[in-house]
């Protein structure tokens, strides 16, 4: 790693001096959080990390983008321990081309669906989008989601379609076609398809995102099996108040998933934007699942003060548990810096385990 390091930093700080400007973004986190896992054994844990983007534009219509990470560590652990020797990585390196109404994207980068359902990850391919092909914003993408051996037709590969429609009711539709060559080694061939129409509404007192979604999955050998399900999300500002639903549904066998990043406002039973890692059973359970999967959440936040917010949330998992939480975010400077915390209590169904969280998570927003 050090070696690969030592080649790509100075390429890129070459590549970027060519530049005639430049744009930064960027964040830095530090969540601290105690907590028990399934078998109700306590612990915790720190962790951060700083995420650092670089836009350099070379020409009015030809950029690069690279985005590193520093750290992701958790304290005492690898990296973190002493002496510190805090890891670096690159999640974007990439290519941006634009012709007329059309921008093509080669490289390493970031892209999600309208609701993460499916994707909200970087990833190695190419990206090509239209502003207005038939009256839509069209992307086409091809990923190359997995590599094995280089001289075999054995790899994971996955396309992807997503069209929307810009009217008073934003509506659109997502379709991808993956193909794994050598399905969890198994030398078999797996495909499958995914069809999901969604639309958006945002009225400014409220907002509504829905999804409808299909998946066939085609396993050499095996008979054809086919998933359905449904998401939605609805926040309603009434004042100082903020009241919002989540719901998500989905049949037996339902969609094939790259790496998405569904927030239902749980921590224990979902995941959670204040801190992620502590999920220890959502699990993407419409992915190929075995049985049917419903999850109802409620949540509410208002401001209490200028720079000073409390929130709390209370949903279900069916066949997994029950689960409320709350905590309060101080905006210590306004747009760049914050401090949340939260608590978090999950009631495992059937005499399950019965869960707990509390933490803290400290962000700041780097802008150029």
């Amino acid at each position: 790693m050090k070696k690969v390091l030592l080649i790509l930093v100075p390429l890129l700080l070459v590549s970027l001096l060519a530049a005639i400007d430049f744009e930064f973004d960027g964040e830095n986190r530090t969540r601290a959080a105690v907590y028990n896992d399934v078998n109700e054994s306590d612990g915790g844990h720190i962790d951060n990390r700083t995420l650092l983007g670089i836009n350099a534009l070379y020409r009015p219509n030809l950029s690069m983008r690279a985005t590193l990470q520093f750290g992701d560590v958790t304290w005492g652990g690898s990296g973190g321990s002493i002496p510190a020797s805090v890891p670096i990585s690159a999640y974007e390196l990439y290519l941006n081309y634009r012709f007329r109404n059309t921008n093509i994207r080669v490289g390493q980068q970031y892209w999600k669906d309208n609701m993460s359902l499916i994707l909200d990850d970087t990833f190695s391919g190419i990206m090509v989008s239209n502003d207005n092909l038939a009256g839509f914003e069209t992307e086409i993408g091809w990923i190359k989601a997995l590599e094995r051996k280089r001289n075999d037709f054995d790899d994971y590969n996955y396309l992807l379609l997503n069209m929307q429609k810009m009217t008073s009711i934003p509506w659109g539709f997502y379709a991808s076609f993956g193909w794994d060559a050598d399905y969890r080694n198994q030398n078999k061939d797996y495909t499958h398809i995914t069809l999901m129409p969604y639309l958006s509404y945002d009225s400014g007192a409220l907002t509504c995102n829905a999804n409808v979604f299909m998946g066939l999955h085609f396993l050499e050998d095996a008979d054809t099996e086919v998933g359905i399900g449904a998401a939605a999300k609805a926040d309603i500002d009434v004042g100082p108040v903020i009241v919002s639903g989540d719901v998500l549904f989905a049949i037996e066998n339902g969609i094939a998933v790259l790496s998405p990043y569904y927030q239902n406002g749980l921590y224990i039973y979902g995941i959670n934007e204040h801190n992620d890692a502590l999920n220890l059973y959502w699990d993407n359970p419409y992915s190929n699942n075995n049985d049917t999967v419903l999850s109802l959440v409620g949540k509410v936040k208002g401001d209490i003060t200028r720079n000073f917010s409390a929130f709390g949330a209370a949903g279900i998992l069916i066949d997994k548990g029950f689960e409320i939480n709350g905590g309060v975010e101080f905006k210590l400077i306004p747009d760049i810096l914050s401090l949340t915390g939260y608590a978090a209590l999950g009631i495992g169904t059937d005499d399950g385990p019965t869960n707990y969280a509390l933490g803290t998570t400290l962000k700041m927003y780097i802008k150029d």
